[in-house]
């Protein structure tokens, strides 16, 4: 999706509609779940707003496919999976709302995206990128990482099997795993990361046939399953892309914009990984923000 640009110096209560995204990528109600999947694909987005004649009815996310089909016990082939028993509700703001209102929204309702509008008069879209490339533009806020960043974090060694991760981030609900090999991070997975490997074009006559064709020890998910006995090392994105913790949390937002990522490292004057800062800890600080 592309996304607007923003004025420095913007005041704390500029209001969504300014910073609207209006190229909303779509799928309709009828699509199956392989088309959906193609589109995410194809676009290189991980979300899609779904139309019913023209009315936004839903939001499709990758994490929400994962989800689904880590508990799909149907049978069903992709094709025989419609859009809309995947489906989350789209969360409708008001136009006038602010965008620390809106950061305030998201962390309280835990969504990345919000339509402006109704259902009926859907005006655009903002999403946490969205907010994240207004909140670095205000410069403004001088709060440090160690003020926001998460000190606990999931982790597992690089010879871990997927099909353990994947549980363990469905079951916590969890959006990352920091792989160490010796105890030392070298990497990251993330919804992204599993969706990727699982979903490439090439292979999604093999995961339909795992999803409908194989016994429960084989499914696709399982410990001898096509995604699920892979090795950690062979899936994660190599090295953690990190920030010190005295930094402003302008550079950590400004960070995983440039770099098109959700999360970074946080490491101390030792080069030690402390912690985790993520967009939603950055609409943290937005939502904080004076």
């Amino acid at each position: 999706m592309a996304h607007s640009e923003y004025l420095v110096g913007s005041s704390p209560d500029d209001t969504v509609i300014e910073i609207k995204n209006a190229d909303i990528i779509k799928a309709d109600v009828s699509d199956n779940l392989y088309d959906v999947i193609i589109n995410l694909i194809t676009n290189g987005i991980s979300k899609l707003f779904i139309f019913d004649k023209n009315l936004p009815v839903g939001i499709v996310t990758d994490k929400d496919i994962i989800r689904f089909l880590y508990n799909e016990r149907s049978g069903k082939r992709f094709d025989e999976i419609t859009v809309d028993q995947i489906m989350n509700s789209i969360c409708y703001v008001i136009d006038s709302l602010t965008c620390r209102q809106a950061a305030q929204t998201m962390l309280i309702n835990k969504i990345s995206s919000l339509g402006i509008g109704s259902r009926q008069h859907l005006l655009g879209i903002v999403t946490k990128t969205d907010l994240l490339q207004y909140y670095v533009n205000r410069m403004h806020d001088t709060s440090k990482v160690l003020d926001y960043m998460t000190i606990s974090y999931y982790s597992a060694d690089v010879e871990s099997k997927l099909h353990e991760i994947i549980k363990k981030m469905i079951t916590c609900d969890v959006s990352r795993v920091v792989i160490t090999e010796n105890q030392t991070p070298v990497g990251i997975i993330t919804n992204g990361d599993i969706f990727r490997i699982t979903m490439s074009i090439n292979k999604l006559s093999i995961v339909q046939s795992s999803l409908t064709t194989y016994s429960e020890e084989n499914r696709l998910w399982s410990e001898s399953g096509f995604v699920g006995s892979k090795q950690a090392g062979e899936v994660m994105s190599e090295g953690i892309i990190s920030i010190r913790s005295n930094q402003n949390m302008m550079e950590a937002a400004k960070l995983m914009l440039e770099k098109k990522i959700d999360s970074l490292g946080v490491s101390n004057s030792s080069g030690e990984l402390v912690g985790i800062i993520n967009k939603t800890n950055v609409l943290y600080a937005l939502a904080n923000a004076k």
